[in-house]
């Protein structure tokens, strides 16, 4: 079952209007995803994909970003420099009123990764990407929070944005439409109850579609059966007091420096304020 799609035209490049808006909410809502057609320029991708699959070829990523491989993929942070401190990347007005609508003012970037799945990967297995539950330990005791969580709006939402076209070939991401409204339950569904209940939905699509999901809704990579890595970037955005919990580990979850923080628009430096070149020294250790 695909998701519902919204298109963006030369009419509506800059400014977001009430229609896809609401559009964007109703299938986020529905299906905890939603497809995006041109909202960034070609120009901009193919500059975003250089920048990755120099990084890729050379290692870099692998060095320096990795945060984890599975099954012939893996997924590494990128830092905002080069062609990612562009303000239509970051700053794009249509995706920052997608977000304020989804995930309230107070709105921040969680991390910004690459997943490159390499020729010859394996399926994952089906899951979400980071749940919040409410459980209470006490000693060895556990107490499952045996309310209805399913009502609760978006915590996390991830813009993902494959670098290349996207066919059954080349490995698209899978998601099960409707399946983040069952994620919070106090005992949520196993991976054969969530494909018997809701129709899977490959993600394919040309080179410039992006999508947005819910962190809730279930999905999977499927193989690469191609002979090149498929490349995709995840943007997440979170609310502002949400952590990412697969980053537990990880520092920092948001890279950029000093010098390119300055460079963005003073409007959008809040996005960074997870970011260490964002944060504000209160004591100096320095010795005097």
């Amino acid at each position: 079952m695909p998701v519902a799609t919204v298109a963006f035209t030369k009419k509506n490049a800059r400014e977001l209007s009430t229609r896809a808006l609401r559009q964007v909410q109703r299938a986020m809502d529905k299906d905890g995803a939603v497809a995006l057609k041109n909202l960034f320029s070609l120009s901009l991708l193919k500059r975003l994909r250089q920048d990755v699959l120099r990084r890729h070829e050379s290692g870099e990523l692998r060095r320096r970003g990795l945060v984890r491989d599975i099954g012939g993929r893996y997924a590494a942070l990128i830092p905002f420099s080069g062609p990612f401190l562009d303000p239509r990347f970051y700053a794009d007005g249509r995706l920052h009123g997608m977000m304020a609508a989804l995930l309230g003012s107070d709105y921040c970037i969680g991390s910004l990764e690459a997943v490159v799945s390499l020729p010859g990967s394996s399926p994952q297995h089906q899951h979400i990407d980071g749940p919040v539950r409410f459980d209470r330990v006490a000693g060895r005791r556990k107490e499952v929070f045996a309310g209805d969580l399913s009502g609760l709006p978006p915590y996390a939402v991830t813009l993902c944005v494959p670098l290349c076209d996207v066919d059954e070939a080349n490995g698209p991401t899978v998601l099960w439409p409707g399946s983040h409204k069952t994620a919070l339950l106090a005992k949520p569904p196993g991976e054969a109850a969530i494909a018997r209940r809701f129709p899977a939905a490959a993600m394919t699509g040309k080179f410039g579609q992006a999508f947005l999901f819910d962190y809730r809704t279930f999905h999977r990579g499927t193989p690469n059966f191609s002979r090149e890595p498929r490349a995709i970037l995840m943007l997440v955005f979170t609310r502002g007091w949400y952590r990412d919990p697969n980053l537990a580990e990880v520092y920092p979850s948001v890279v950029i420096a000093k010098r390119d923080l300055a460079r963005v628009p003073e409007g959008r430096r809040g996005l960074f304020r997870l970011a260490p070149a964002a944060r504000r020294a209160l004591w100096d250790d320095r010795p005097r």
